[in-house]
């Protein structure tokens, strides 16, 4: 006579524990929706709010531009400094690559300003004397880091300083062309070989005559030291900027086994940080006199060179130096 109660009871703790199943199911969705609105309207709101007024001065710009730039760079793991040395040194300071990365990283984020610089790397001839041959599939991984660079907060507060400035109009596509023919129009550095631009010296590096030009991007350094190009012996100064791994760091490296006593970039910085940067000084900066930027606790000079081709006024180097 006990069977059926006892079956009852069964069945209604069953049916209480699909009902406690279907519960928590329904709050976790509720949650993930509720975490999924949240995270875009923060996402809306940061990438929307209005940007601040220009400022008046390369100064006031870079650290308008530094407070833009919230995240230091996921893509970098480590900064190995390890030992100090001089640029009139010979031996090696460092046993170990100066960078890490997160190689996963730039894989998944195929879009990221970062991601599309480094597919560049590979697209330019390395001796000033060879002529370069673009492309067009290059032309269009150059179109596309520039574009992405252009949809940066970053670069949107350096144009509208620019346009203040009249240097450039408020035009979407006339500031475009202007980054495009300013980084990317090929020039010549002598014997009339188009084998240069102002990119490929600044974010990248070239060589003439057994010398080592330009290399002052530390994403470059980071990927030729992962193909065995770079050899890091040692810094020569360093200065943190407040920022987890991000610094500007003064170096004696080699480079195919060619010397390079001193060398100086910003480290763990955005591609849209540093572009903006060295073009905001470079078009209000009297050549060879110092650009007096600020980058959270480091205070530091860029100092750019302009070279003349074809009655335009392209970028010759431009580097950061600390005080």
């Amino acid at each position: 006579m006990d069977a059926v109660p006892q079956q009852t009871n069964n069945n209604s703790s069953l049916f209480d524990g699909e009902k406690c199943q279907k519960l928590k199911r329904f709050v976790i969705v509720g949650l993930l929706i509720t975490i999924g609105i949240l995270s875009w309207h923060f996402y809306e709101y940061f990438h929307s709010k209005p940007l601040p007024k220009a400022p008046d001065d390369v100064l006031t710009l870079s650290k308008s531009l530094y407070a833009e730039e919230v995240e230091v760079s996921p893509y970098l793991y480590k900064v190995n400094l390890q030992g100090k040395t001089t640029s009139g040194a010979h031996d090696d300071r460092a046993s170990k690559n100066l960078f890490e990365l997160h190689q996963d990283l730039l894989v998944r984020d195929a879009n990221s300003t970062t991601a599309l610089l480094m597919r560049l790397f590979d697209n330019y001839e390395l001796d000033v004397a060879v002529a370069e041959k673009s492309t067009p599939e290059q032309v269009q991984e150059q179109h596309d880091f520039l574009r992405a660079v252009m949809n940066t907060r970053v670069m949107k507060l350096t144009m509208r300083f620019l346009v203040n400035k009249d240097i450039v109009s408020s035009d979407y596509d006339d500031q475009l062309r202007m980054l495009q023919e300013l980084w990317f129009t090929p020039y010549s550095r002598g014997r009339g070989i188009v084998g240069s631009s102002s990119f490929e010296h600044v974010f990248m590096a070239e060589i003439r005559d057994q010398k080592v030009l330009g290399l002052h991007n530390w994403l470059y350094f980071a990927d030729q030291e992962q193909r065995g190009n770079v050899d890091y012996k040692g810094w020569v100064k360093h200065q943190e900027m407040g920022k987890p791994k991000q610094m500007l760091l003064s170096i004696r490296h080699t480079f195919y086994n060619i010397q390079k006593p001193y060398n100086g970039f910003f480290v763990g910085t955005s591609p849209e940080l540093e572009m903006s940067l060295y073009t905001a000084c470079f078009l209000t900066t009297p050549e060879k006199e110092p650009c007096h930027i600020q980058l959270g606790h480091v205070k530091a000079s860029i100092y750019s060179f302009a070279w003349d081709w074809k009655g335009k006024g392209l970028i010759a180097t431009a580097y950061p130096d600390g005080s």
